[in-house]
């Protein structure tokens, strides 16, 4: 079973091998692939307070080991002020489909579920990646439509919200 660990400047070198994987990018936008690992752990000392930039939100990251204890992936968290936490994570394709995605965000919504501010937990996704929608649903995320939803989350039309509200049963 993986685990997660906070993630720091250290884990930078063997974290870019991970999201330098081209793969990672057919539904993300590709300027969030970092050119360096020395720019990666760049960005991960500035992230390093856990605050954005103007301190509305929680900005919280990880790293996926497995057994072995080498990084397979990553995960990440934003915390609003209205009790959202939207959820994010990324696996390199040579381990996709083992089951370390769905057992990390597993524990962080176990994680996440312990902080009294988080009201409910959300997932962005590309309506085509099958595979982050299913694994989305697979953890009790419902699809929410509605235009106001849409609107606050400035979503693409290619785009959709999940939400589930609590932690795991």
């Amino acid at each position: 079973m993986p685990t997660i660990e906070p993630r720091q400047p250290h884990h930078a070198a063997e974290l870019f091998l991970i999201m330098s994987d081209p793969l990672l990018y057919e539904y993300v936008d590709i300027a969030h692939r970092p050119a360096t690992a020395d720019a990666l752990r760049e960005r991960i000392e500035r992230n390093a307070s856990g605050k954005s930039p103007d301190g509305s939100q929680d900005w919280l990251g990880w790293v996926i080991k497995n057994e072995l204890g080498h990084i397979v992936g990553y995960l990440t968290a934003t915390i609003h002020q209205d009790g959202d936490a939207h959820i994010a994570y990324g696996i390199g394709s040579p381990f996709w489909g083992k089951g370390y995605a769905r057992h990390a965000a597993e524990q962080l919504i176990t994680h996440l579920s312990q902080n009294d501010s988080v009201q409910r937990f959300c997932i962005i996704a590309e309506r085509a990646n099958t595979r982050s929608v299913l694994l989305a649903k697979a953890l009790g995320f419902v699809e929410e439509a509605s235009d106001i939803e849409r609107q606050k989350n400035e979503l693409s039309q290619s785009e959709i919200l999940l939400h589930r509200h609590g932690g795991l049963d």
